[in-house]
């Protein structure tokens, strides 16, 4: 619990409106999880797919969180939630999740898994049930639409 509490509440605050939502989808991932350990439905291989597994308990919390209430949330409050050695400005971060609100739901969320989360293709795949090189593609044109939506122009 100590060792991934921040990254998953990191995760599951990225995806909520609230920070006491957060908090309660936080501890119900954790019971889930000595459930799912007690009853021995995850095998241990590594440290990734550990963190994979709980984040993806955590993306079920969420969802379940959403069918019941339909909130919408935002990415206005991210940057209490990245940390402060960050090398962006605060303007530079607040163009970067403009332009993240502008990605589909699919693109977004690899982006973030992947940027802001610290996660590997290969967990990133895990967790959403998906190929490692359809991950890889799906973040390779999401950042090319970012750099597109942010004015870059493209490399030759």
């Amino acid at each position: 619990f100590e060792e991934t509490k921040d990254d998953i509440f990191r995760f599951i605050r990225l995806r909520v409106s609230t920070r006491d939502d957060a908090l309660d989808i936080l501890q119900d991932t954790f019971i889930d999880l000595w459930k799912s350990l007690k009853g021995q439905k995850f095998e241990y291989s590594s440290d990734g797919e550990f963190l994979g597994f709980v984040c993806l308990l955590a993306r079920r919390k969420i969802i379940k969180l959403y069918r019941k209430s339909k909130p919408t949330a935002s990415f206005d409050d991210l940057s209490e939630t990245i940390s402060e050695d960050s090398s962006q400005e605060p303007g530079e971060m607040a163009l970067i999740l403009q332009s993240l609100d502008k990605l589909n739901y699919s693109d977004k969320e690899v982006v973030q898994l992947h940027c802001f989360e610290g996660l590997g293709f290969r967990e990133i795949a895990h967790l959403l049930n998906k190929g490692e090189s359809a991950i890889k593609v799906r973040y390779h044109r999401a950042i090319e639409k970012l750099k597109e939506i942010l004015g870059y122009e493209k490399e030759q």
